[in-house]
Formats: C-alpha cells, structure tokens, sequence
C-alpha cells in the first residue's frame, strides 16, 4: 500500500518543467490528502497557504540557496547598518568594491578593548549578536576619507506567497523542478492533523528528500573546472 501511495505522490506533483503557482500548490496539497472540494474541505485556504510557506523557510534554511545583494554608502560617525527583513546570512561584504572580512565581536575584543571607539577606515564587519538585525564596521568611520559604498552579497528568505498567483523563492526559474515540495510539507501537516501517520510520514520523507537535493543542486556548476585553461583561438 505504501509504495502505492508513494508513486501516486510521485506522479501528481512531477510538474518539474514549469512553475507551480500558490493556486496549484494548495490545489495539489488538498489532492494529496483527498481533502474534497466546495463544502467539505477540512482546511481552509488561509491554513494550506501558512503551511506552503512554512516549507518554503524550512527549505530556504536548509538549503541556503536564494541569494540576493544590496548596496549603500557609508555615513561618517555610524557604526550599524540596518540588514534588510529577509537576512539570514552574509555571503560577501565588499567596500568600493574591495572586500572586507569578518570578525565577531569577541575576536575585536581580545585585539582591542578600545575597538568600540576608534574611527578609520573599515577593515572588519561584524554582526550585532544581540538583534542580528545590525552590520557594524571596525573601525567605524569618521572622516570623508573613511567612506565609500558597501555592497552585501547575502542568502536570503524567499518572499511569502500571499496571492493566487504567486510563485515559489521569487520566481527564480532554477527552483521550478523543487515547487512541489512545498506540496509534500504541506500535505504532511494536513495528514498529521487528520492522524493519518503513516501517510504523513510518507510526504516528510519526500519533502526531506527534496530538501537534500535542492541542497545539492543550488550549487553544482557543471561547467565550472578550476583546473582547466583557457584555449587561444
């Protein structure tokens, strides 16, 4: 029965080659729970989209895979900068487009007890631990000599789909294989809440399959040989 229902799975949600809007995964969620339309739903719209999304973070998270970068420009006397609401992690930080390295504010401190107060031109970032919603700079600048335009590269939280068409990680084509994943997760939650175990337990293995390959996937670049050199023509 269980490999049954596992190929059933398989075969609805194998629209690998295009987009699957939020309209068609809450589609394929109640299909994979047999959740009956018109009246008898069990689950509301409302619910199956907060559980696509929750997918959605969950592989953002595991996979570390949507990347994005912002710019701005330095401000004498400023040591925090604002990250923006999707930050989760620092990739890159590059200043006048030379890039700079982090340091935690531990490491600052056993270089320095003053390090807080002195001025200069940037040479480390840090993270301010205490809201992780801060980048702060060491030395932090102080004269016109001391600025110039910070750019951070960063992977980011894809965007929560709110409307019918909305698609999954921004649109970004190269997850189109991976949205019905966020089918599989939501249609986990719908099964665990109906105490359907075994089906549920069925979908969580999918959706952690998934989550490993879209892992492995976002970052293979099979073209990439760092060993070969370029022919002269």
């Amino acid at each position: 029965m269980k490999w049954l229902i596992l190929t059933f799975a398989l075969c609805l949600c194998s629209s690998s080659a295009r987009a699957l809007s939020l309209t068609e995964l809450r589609a394929d969620s109640r299909l994979l729970t047999n959740d009956a339309s018109g009246t008898r739903q069990r689950f509301t719209d409302a619910q199956i989209t907060g559980w696509l999304n929750e997918g959605q973070r969950m592989l953002d998270v595991r996979s570390l895979c949507v990347y994005k970068s912002f710019s701005f420009d330095l401000a004498a006397g400023t040591t925090y900068y604002s990250l923006p609401s999707d930050f989760l992690e620092i990739k890159r930080v590059l200043r006048d487009n030379i890039e700079i390295y982090e340091m935690t504010p531990a490491a600052l401190d056993s270089r320095s007890s003053q390090w807080e107060t002195s001025s200069g031109v940037p040479t480390y970032y840090f993270l301010n631990f205490s809201t992780r919603t801060k980048l702060g700079f060491a030395p932090f600048p102080a004269l016109s000599t001391d600025l110039g335009t910070i750019k951070v590269d960063y992977i980011a939280y894809s965007t929560a789909m709110a409307s019918d068409g909305d698609i999954p990680f921004g649109g970004t084509v190269e997850f189109y294989p991976y949205h019905y994943a966020l089918s599989y997760y939501a249609a986990y939650k719908m099964s665990v809440i109906d105490k359907r175990l075994t089906l549920a337990e069925i979908y969580l293995k999918q959706f952690e399959a998934m989550a490993v390959l879209i892992k492995e996937r976002c970052i293979e670049r099979p073209n990439y040989n760092p060993g070969m050199v370029g022919r002269k023509q």
